[in-house]
């Protein structure tokens, strides 16, 4: 239950260096930096104490990386500016949940039951009454409907990707085990990989004297500064965070169930971060939403536990 818990924990972390890092660089930037990071790290376990890029599987890993770590990232990080990081996180968490589930049920033909229906119900209903724009909320609400996109992409590449890694999990060669943190290496090659390309073409869209997102002036000191951002997203992102998370599920055998609704707590989690780094004061409403969703996701997550 600790790894459980610190997971959840480094996972809100996570989102507020994000957020933070999001007004200093471009998504792209941002996620292929902590990716390379992170790819270097996780490679470094991978192929000293796993199979590296073994297994059978690298080609659905990949495949689940690009759509969970490019897709679903690159939302996520066009969503913080915009949202502030509490509720894009109750978009990615909270959402991700019935979006992975009902794509199961559609390609996988695992029916959902009357329980997990409701628990989805539960959650959009949560989730529409966390994002309703207030007077007091902080969201840039002349760019709202842009950042509810822009969740909903961050959900919908996480729930996938979930997916396609649970694929990825049946296709592994008889003898070979895949552990946590090699899967997570091998994923994290396909986020890496579309990051390098948009960051390519980026680069070359400058270079040509396309209209494009006005470069920041960085100055030595700010650039320590972001450059402490991104190791600590990295950290607490997709190489400690996943760690702990992988931890709880295959060292402390937690049922996957209760490792997941542990780790939904992290929109509540989150609350006093972004009270302390961002200055956001969230309305009653806005937080009874957050709790009704991840209840939901609770409720839905207990429904497939072993």
């Amino acid at each position: 239950m600790t790894a459980a818990i610190l997971a959840t924990f480094l996972f809100s972390l996570s989102a507020v260096s994000g957020k933070r890092l999001s007004h200093h660089l471009s998504g792209v930037e941002i996620n292929f930096w902590r990716f390379l990071l992170s790819a270097f790290l996780l490679g470094a376990y991978a192929h000293t104490f796993g199979p590296g890029l073994g297994g059978g599987a690298l080609g659905m890993f990949f495949i689940s990386g690009i759509v969970g770590f490019g897709v679903g990232d690159y939302g996520l990080f066009r969503a913080y500016p915009i949202l502030g990081s509490r509720l894009t996180m109750v978009m990615t968490q909270c959402l991700a949940a019935p979006i992975a589930a009902t794509i199961e049920w559609l390609w996988l033909g695992n029916e959902l039951s009357f329980g997990q229906v409701l628990a989805g119900t539960a959650i959009l209903a949560g989730v529409g009454l966390a994002l309703a724009p207030s007077e007091t909320s902080q969201v840039d609400k002349k760019h709202w409907k842009a950042g509810i996109m822009w969740g909903l992409m961050s959900a919908f590449g996480q729930g996938f990707g979930a997916v396609l890694s649970r694929k990825a999990g049946s296709l592994v060669a008889d003898g070979v085990t895949v552990d946590g943190l090699t899967a997570a290496y091998q994923r994290v090659l396909g986020g890496l990989t579309v990051m390098a390309i948009l960051l390519l073409m980026r680069k070359l869209k400058i270079r040509n004297g396309g209209s494009i997102q006005t470069e920041i002036s960085l100055t030595p000191a700010s650039l320590k500064w972001i450059i402490a951002l991104i190791v600590l997203n990295a950290l607490c992102g997709p190489t400690l965070g996943v760690g702990a998370y992988q931890w709880a599920l295959n060292v402390d055998d937690l049922p996957a169930g209760i490792v997941l609704s542990v780790v939904a707590l992290s929109p509540l989690v989150i609350i006093p971060f972004a009270m302390k780094f961002e200055g956001e004061r969230p309305s009653v409403r806005s937080v009874l939403g957050s709790v009704v969703a991840v209840i939901g996701v609770i409720i839905m997550t207990s429904q497939v536990a072993p």
